[in-house]
């Protein structure tokens, strides 16, 4: 799973942070949009999709859900498609199953 913070748009003042990713288990992307919090309460959830199986399958369709409330940079695109080509694994964790792969572990 991968996740990433996106700065708000300059017009939504109202908006705390958008939060979109990869989900390996769910095979979708996500966005999860919170508001400005209140004294001593965490921020509610605005807007949120991908929570779903197979709900999001593309970055243009995050893109589209993401547009009312913060941009998607370019790097941050080919990133999201990286993250869904390799499950969002880290290079670290697809070492780790490599090599219990070839140890016999059968966690590929």
């Amino acid at each position: 799973m991968s996740r990433y913070s996106l700065r708000p748009l300059p017009e939504r003042s109202d908006i705390f942070e958008v939060a979109v990713g990869w989900d390996l288990g769910l095979g979708t992307f996500f966005v999860m949009v919170f508001g400005v919090a209140e004294v001593g309460r965490d921020p509610d959830v605005r807007h949120w999709r991908g929570g779903q199986p197979r709900q999001i399958v593309t970055v243009e369709e995050l893109q589209t859900e993401v547009s009312p409330y913060a941009e998607l940079p370019m790097e941050l695109v080919s990133r999201l498609r990286g993250d869904q080509s390799n499950g969002g694994a880290s290079p670290p964790q697809r070492l780790s199953r490599l090599i219990s792969g070839l140890l016999g572990n059968g966690c590929v």
